[in-house]
């Protein structure tokens, strides 16, 4: 049974102490009948309460969107370290620290844009299977069709994304005076100077050139490079299967805790069944004595 199948449900809307009922150590009679008499719906909602609290969703959650969220920053690491430090910005050419920073931010801006697209790919799907059971249906009922459409659907607006920045780029220096380019042009060489120049990054820039000619580290340059290259699709790649493992475990905690709560709710409503018949045959028997008199 897949979790998701019942998100339609706001299962925010118990706390953990609705799971007590279904404690019978604990129970009073009163608290039988209600626990017999809830629907399926309500124990699906105990069940779920249970299950985020047992497998400590909040906390896994937690480490794939810091997952998810550090793919940037290493995809902005590995441009500015393993680019050339050379970098073009309207008629400068711009090298040095200044550059390889510049790097870093095109590089970590790319995948931004990338992981913004697919988040709000996968907002719009989720709307729909709110909105839409028959849609909610089919893409649970479909998985490998959905990631598919939602590949393809990416891959789409990635494409329209890239021809409209160029378009809106192309349309800003179109419609943006020569002087005021120039003056920016100017104020941008500036920029980079000081931020070459600066201490800090000066002593930055040196260490990091010492470790690239060190002879010592030169076996591990290339798995260094290699990790570094590779670290934005790793870092999305572990996101997406601690997701893809932590939902499994979630789908079998959940199958549990609801047949736990349906087998108490069953035991019980036996049990007063069971109660009942005895006070019937009890009730039987004394109106039969009185009426033998």
């Amino acid at each position: 049974m897949n979790i998701e199948a019942i998100n339609n449900i706001n299962f925010n809307s118990r706390s953990e102490r609705d799971i007590t009922p279904y404690n019978p150590r604990k129970n009073r009679r009163h608290n039988i009948d209600s626990v017999i008499s809830m629907s399926d719906n309500d124990v699906r909602r105990l069940a779920y309460i249970k299950t985020i609290n047992n497998t400590e969703d909040k906390k896994h959650k937690k480490l794939s969107s810091a997952l998810v969220l550090s793919t940037p920053l290493a995809a902005g690491a590995a441009s500015a370290l393993l680019e050339a430090p050379k970098f073009k910005l309207f008629s400068r050419d711009l090298t040095g620290a200044s550059a390889r920073a510049l790097n870093g931010l095109k590089g970590a801006g790319k995948w931004g844009i990338m992981l913004g697209i697919a988040y709000g790919i996968n907002k719009v799907r989720r709307y729909f299977e709110d909105k839409s059971p028959n849609f909610n249906r089919f893409t649970n009922e479909n998985p490998f069709l959905t990631f598919g459409a939602s590949v393809a659907a990416f891959a789409g607006a990635l494409a329209l994304g890239g021809k409209a920045v160029n378009k809106i780029g192309e349309s800003i220096i179109k419609n943006t005076k020569p002087q005021s380019i120039i003056k920016a042009d100017k104020r941008i060489a500036e920029y980079a100077d000081k931020f070459n120049a600066n201490s800090v990054v000066k002593y930055i820039s040196k260490q990091m050139n010492k470790l690239r000619n060190s002879q010592t580290l030169e076996p591990l340059k290339a798995a260094a490079k290699w990790t570094l290259g590779w670290s934005p699709a790793l870092l999305l790649g572990g996101a997406i299967a601690h997701e893809f493992a932590h939902g499994r475990e979630k789908d079998v905690e959940f199958v549990k805790n609801y047949s736990e709560m349906k087998d108490i709710q069953t035991r019980l409503a036996q049990a007063r069944i069971q109660e009942l018949s005895v006070q019937n045959r009890a009730l039987k028997a004394a109106i039969a004595s009185q009426n033998s008199y």
